[in-house]
């Protein structure tokens, strides 16, 4: 591929700045700090491609390096396999968190769910954004860059950590890190976004659609 870890590591130094800025943008506008209203949270997850874009344009590098190839249909088979033990893990997790007293990240995201006017905003950043963006940043650029200079394991390890703390939310933090172990193998075994994109798709729809329905249907909760 043609850019380096170094470049790599410049794109979260971008997103960085990139998250910064439009943190101080919303706040100079009147919107506090409130980044889940409106459009606001859509722009937040527009802002991981920004890097991407910026890094490409200025090394003139085609897009086609970032994995948008074919796949084997196996590749999904194991991320399946792989979800699979990664959710007994993670209900493992929220036991432990819920004996602690510490509240899910489901629990999170109801609480933006019932700070926006309409849900509408958080299923498009979540469900439609998210899926491709994140994994053009964290898989396509991120891990290959790592990858080149440290090997794939810890690239895969580093990468998916990182993936895991800027989601900025502490009981989601294992969680995630084990989905980006997912989604990063899966991409190093295809070379391919594609996987990741749609394994991604289902899982944030699964789990931002089945919240709302929950919420609208209370009673329906055991």
């Amino acid at each position: 591929i043609p850019w380096s870890a170094t470049e790599s590591w410049i794109s979260i130094l971008l997103l960085i700045l990139v998250n910064v800025g439009l943190i101080l943008f919303i706040k100079k506008g009147g919107s506090g700090a409130q980044l889940a209203q409106g459009p606001a949270i859509v722009f937040a997850e527009l802002a991981y491609i920004l890097p991407v874009v910026i890094i490409l344009a200025w090394k003139r590098i085609s897009w086609k390096y970032l994995g948008f190839g074919k796949f084997s249909r196996s590749t999904m088979n194991i991320g399946c396999g792989m979800l699979f033990v990664g959710y007994g893990i993670i209900l493992i997790h929220n036991f432990i968190l819920a004996r602690l007293g510490i509240a899910p990240q489901g629990q999170e995201i109801l609480n933006i769910i019932n700070s926006l006017d309409s849900p509408v905003w958080l299923i498009l950043a979540a469900v439609i954004v998210a899926p491709f963006v994140e994994e053009i940043f964290f898989r396509g650029f991120l891990f290959q860059g790592f990858r080149k200079r440290y090997g794939w394991m810890p690239a895969l390890l580093l990468s998916s950590a990182i993936f895991a703390i800027a989601h900025l939310d502490l009981a989601s933090l294992v969680p995630t890190f084990i989905l980006g172990i997912i989604l990063t193998y899966m991409y190093h075994d295809s070379n391919s976004l594609w996987p990741g994109i749609f394994l991604h798709f289902l899982i944030n729809a699964s789990s931002i659609l089945s919240i709302y329905f929950f919420t609208q249907f209370p009673h329906l909760i055991p």
